[in-house]
């Protein structure tokens, strides 16, 4: 095989090609019309050429054909992985957060108030997001904040903040932080109060809405 290319050496050759490659090599023009002309000139004056194999002719295109095929296939699998990757936060759990008429610990504020929120995990946190929000004005005095309570045997155990509510017809959504652990409880709950402008951080004991979050 001195005389002829082997295979390894063709496929160098293929490489050598495809990495000299530029963009403007991609892009296919259509000659000029004397172009034509010419080679129509020089074919009726040429003499009768012999006949010539295609067979090692035709293997550059081929292969050419087929490393564009792979360069498809593979930006096709790459699209369908970032897609995967970018299907946003899981829901974990979901309550739905209403007045409790026999709790003291309720204001009548909350009277006919409903709001459904949403636990979603996005890989990095948990948050609580508010889906649907009937919520009044706490006033020039005081500010919503919403909880989360966790309660084990019947127990109130922890009562976490998670923040103030900007805006109560949007209350948006509340990361919740890493240091709370969902699994050491038997229940937990969202709990949106009002809280007034007292300097006191704890939640104030005038609920307005609380439910359970279930899976």
């Amino acid at each position: 095989m001195s005389d002829e290319l082997r295979p390894a050496d063709d496929f160098a050759d293929i490489e050598t090609i495809l990495r000299s490659l530029s963009d403007d090599d991609l892009e296919l023009e259509l000659p000029p019309h004397s172009v034509w002309e010419g080679i129509a000139t020089a074919a009726e004056a040429a003499p009768v050429a012999p006949v010539v194999s295609l067979a090692a002719r035709r293997r550059v295109p081929l292969m050419l054909g087929a490393v564009a095929a792979a360069v498809v296939v593979i930006a096709g699998l790459a699209v369908v992985l970032v897609s995967r990757d970018s299907n946003g936060p899981v829901e974990v759990a979901s309550a739905e957060l209403v007045y409790v008429p026999d709790d003291p610990g309720f204001v009548e504020l909350g009277v006919g108030r409903h709001v459904d929120v949403t636990l979603l995990d996005d890989g990095d946190a948990e948050k609580v997001r508010v889906d649907a929000a009937d919520l009044p004005d706490a006033g020039a005095d005081a500010d919503l904040e919403i909880w989360l309570i966790g309660v084990t045997d019947g127990e109130i155990q922890i009562v976490q903040a998670l923040g103030l509510v900007e805006d109560p017809s949007a209350p948006g959504t509340f990361t919740v932080p890493d240091d709370f652990d969902r699994s050491a409880y038997d229940a937990v709950a969202v709990d949106i109060s009002v809280e007034p402008h007292d300097g006191n951080e704890a939640h104030s004991g005038m609920s307005l809405v609380r439910g359970v979050l279930t899976a």
